[in-house]
């Protein structure tokens, strides 16, 4: 019983270590930033990080609910960049029409969202094999329609939603924080919750216990491909117009900060608070690697090494338990 105990207390130990390894990279990083580089926390600066929160922070909250069904949603950036496209064509800038537009965007997510959950579910397609076909198909149709560049013109009724401050706080990371309360909440505290946590942990075991898995992973995917279309929606206000290029970094982010907050890309493991730090410490990485003038490259290569030391440490702490 003592040896048993005493693994018990390893396991928990590790599971505790690799929990607040985000927390503490968090922590590092602005230290490093702030003797490295002092202006890091101009007013200018902290806005961005706030806003970067808030846009990578709502999708990735949608790829953390597909993760822990055991899945990845790497059409995330398509589905933003759709958003913006439908907006611009049904409005013409025309802010009457707008209304109409989202609705549009909502039932475009929604079907992209079905889609991916029929090809993972229905047809045993590999989750990445699926929706990164998704992803190609969609946004080549993005790329003809704006030939790569610039275009579109977005109602000035949808800026607010990118560029408004309450409180000096950009309004995508109110919107963040309110999604992320809201997914934490029903991960936590419902049976939905269990029955996706349950899925990703072993999907062959909840099946043969009357759920169906189908109709959780589904639901997974559509939850996440709606909240890639509000972060689309933020995008369009934000920018001001359709840009393909916005959108492609997303599908990366979204995933990174996920992995990095400590949510298992095998399933079952990983919550909501994981997400947050995870997307806190990924936005604090972005501008501060944009001020050190890293360019695209070095930002993908950090995000990468670091995408591969959190699952290694994930790998190594193995906690046990859905919800941890």
């Amino acid at each position: 019983m003592t040896g048993r105990t005493a693994a018990a207390d390893r396991v928990d130990m590790r599971g505790l270590v690799t929990a607040l390894t985000p927390l503490s990279g968090l922590v590092v990083l602005l230290v490093a930033a702030a003797v490295l580089t002092p202006d890091f926390f101009a007013k200018a600066n902290l806005t961005l990080v706030l806003f970067q929160a808030g846009l990578i922070g709502i999708t990735a909250v949608g790829q953390t609910i597909v993760l822990l069904g055991r899945g990845i949603d790497l059409s995330v950036g398509a589905v933003m960049g759709l958003t913006t496209v439908i907006v611009a064509v049904h409005t013409d800038g025309d802010g009457g029409r707008l209304p109409a537009a989202i609705a549009l965007a909502v039932l475009a997510g929604l079907a992209i969202g079905l889609v991916n959950a029929g090809l993972v579910v229905l047809r045993g397609v590999p989750p990445f094999v699926a929706t990164f076909a998704v992803f190609v198909m969609v946004q080549g149709a993005i790329t003809a329609w704006t030939r790569g560049a610039p275009a579109g013109d977005i109602p000035d009724a949808l800026r607010p939603l990118g560029s408004d401050r309450p409180l000096g706080v950009p309004v995508p990371l109110w919107l963040f924080a309110a999604v992320a309360v809201v997914a934490g909440v029903v991960l936590a505290r419902t049976g939905a919750g269990r029955r996706l946590y349950a899925t990703g942990a072993n999907p062959r075991a909840t099946a043969l216990s009357g759920i169906r898995t189908g109709r959780v992973i589904a639901v997974s995917y559509v939850a996440c491909a709606l909240l890639a279309v509000l972060a689309g929606l933020i995008s369009a206000g934000y920018a001001g117009h359709v840009d393909a290029q916005l959108s492609r970094s997303l599908d990366l982010n979204s995933l990174a900060a996920a992995v990095i907050g400590g949510v298992a890309l095998t399933g079952g493991r990983g919550h909501i608070g994981h997400t947050v730090i995870g997307v806190l410490l990924l936005s604090v990485l972005i501008v501060w690697m944009i001020q050190l003038g890293a360019g695209i490259g070095g930002q993908l290569a950090v995000e990468g090494a670091a995408i591969l030391a959190a699952t290694w440490l994930r790998q190594r702490g193995s906690p046990a338990g859905g919800g941890t």
